[in-house]
């Protein structure tokens, strides 16, 4: 079972997808999953789960070439089902 928390990254309008992948490494994330052609401008940052979600969702907030970071909500919700 993948226990990473999911931190959703909207990349800058002129931001490069590679340095902003390494930036997010840098800070704890453990994986980028590269933007989909559904959704050029976002990208998907797993950190350790120790990190907890809010401290991963600010380390993603501080990379150079990140507009916004958000928890997965799909994920995080206490909504039926969860």
């Amino acid at each position: 079972m993948d226990v990473s928390v999911r931190v959703i990254v909207k990349l800058a309008q002129d931001g490069d997808w590679s340095a902003v992948a390494d930036g997010l490494e840098a800070v704890g994330a453990e994986r980028v999953q590269a933007p989909r052609e559904s959704l050029p401008d976002r990208a998907v940052a797993l950190f350790p789960e120790e990190i907890g979600v809010s401290e991963a969702v600010e380390s993603a907030r501080g990379v150079e070439g990140v507009a916004e970071a958000e928890p997965d909500v799909m994920r995080y919700s206490d909504g039926p089902g969860m």
